[in-house]
């Protein structure tokens, strides 16, 4: 594996250090890089966003010709780096970003480009990705939302589950079953979804945190345009599957990693606070979490370098999922033992240590290893792509 940055990866790093030392303004700093969403954070963010669109620090990997600067894999995870480091507000259109548009962008018409992708960029308009289904969750192949076309309108009607930022988004990347008599996977297409039409409704699922980034999406012959339809109806599936090889590899593995090594690192010196930090049993299990954490620093090394030599990954992302969500789990749990009956003091109580952050985190982590593909699939490729074991 290759470490060392190249002398233009090291020239782009400090370009974007000193932009950002002129454009991310102090109080716009986050205590975190994931704090809860709230409408002012929100708001935060999207004026954050419309500002790196400005100096081209987003959507970095889609053609100079829609904005962004036909970055390498190498400088856009320098991106993300930089931001964590610099406290910088999350993200609010990754969805957009990362999944919809570069599937527009490689499936989509003209008009579909140049109507989507720069609101996109700037956050003037915000996605979600209407995928997983009650009876559908990490078999898509399986889900039942139908759009039966009329003259020049889709008829949508379904319902889609676990649907991040569906609760503000604008536009939905929908599939939908256009062919039911096709082969299971042959039917689906990928529609494009105003969600401020009549026949949508959204209930936020209120999560153990308090929190609903979450939501179920009804839809009840909604009508779309049968030009809304990306690439070709029936090719729903092949894009879906391009999308999340997306959403993992070694962005999601750096990501992943720059989030989990500052909470290790936090964890550490709450130990240390607490007189624990002698305690060998507590030593142990800290190296061994220090020791996963660099584990999952050289997988996502690995897949970066065989992206940059050309090398196919496909399903060895599948590893860093399941190693990643399963740390974090880990981490969380003994994080708990740590802090004690204090553990149970949440970010709605003054007397919690870091404002609470410990017990959400934790909390949160149960859904590490059932969002993004269970880790039961997760081994299930594992197995049969990887170690070619029998089904």
């Amino acid at each position: 594996m290759d470490f060392d940055l190249t002398d233009d990866e090291r020239r782009f790093r400090d370009e974007l250090r000193g932009w950002l030392d002129r454009n991310l303004p102090e109080a716009w700093r986050s205590r975190h890089p994931k704090e809860p969403w709230t409408d002012e954070r929100r708001e935060l963010a999207r004026r954050w966003q419309a500002k790196l669109a400005e100096g081209r620090y987003v959507a970095l990997d889609w053609p100079v010709a829609w904005g962004g600067r036909d970055a390498t894999v190498a400088e856009r995870i320098l991106v993300n780096t930089e931001l964590l480091r610099a406290r910088a507000p999350r993200l609010i259109g990754h969805v957009g970003l990362d999944l919809v548009g570069p599937a527009i962008i490689e499936h989509g018409t003209d008009e579909q480009k140049r109507r989507h992708l720069e609101p996109i960029r700037t956050a003037s308009e915000l996605w979600c990705q209407g995928f997983s289904e009650p009876g559908a969750g990490s078999d898509l192949g399986g889900l039942r939302t139908r759009a039966v076309l009329d003259g020049d309108h889709w008829v949508v009607s379904g319902q889609k589950v676990w649907t991040s930022v569906a609760e503000v988004a604008d536009w939905c990347f929908l599939l939908a079953r256009t062919d039911v008599d096709a082969k299971k996977h042959a039917g689906i297409s990928a529609l494009l979804v105003d969600m401020k039409q009549p026949g949508i409704e959204v209930r936020p699922l209120r999560q153990m945190t308090g929190e609903a980034e979450f939501n179920e999406v009804f839809f009840d012959q909604v009508r779309v345009p049968r030009e809304n339809v990306v690439g070709k109806p029936g090719d729903g599936w092949k894009i879906a599957m391009g999308i999340l090889a997306h959403e993992r590899g070694p962005m999601w593995a750096f990501m992943f990693h720059g989030y989990i090594s500052e909470d290790l690192s936090n964890l550490v010196a709450l130990a240390k606070r607490r007189g624990l930090d002698a305690d060998p049993r507590l030593r142990e299990r800290l190296a061994r979490a220090w020791t996963d954490v660099e584990v999952m620093r050289l997988l996502g090394s690995r897949s970066l370098t065989a992206e940059t030599r050309g090398e196919p990954i496909g399903p060895k992302t599948s590893l860093e999922k399941l190693f990643g969500s399963e740390l974090s789990q880990r981490l969380r749990e003994l994080t708990m033992d740590v802090l004690g009956a204090e553990g149970l003091l949440g970010m709605d109580d003054p007397r919690a240590d870091w404002e609470g952050r410990w017990q959400r985190f934790w909390l949160f982590s149960r859904a590490d290893t059932i969002m993004g593909g269970t880790s039961e699939i997760q081994r299930q490729v594992i197995a049969h792509q990887l170690l070619g074991l029998p089904r």
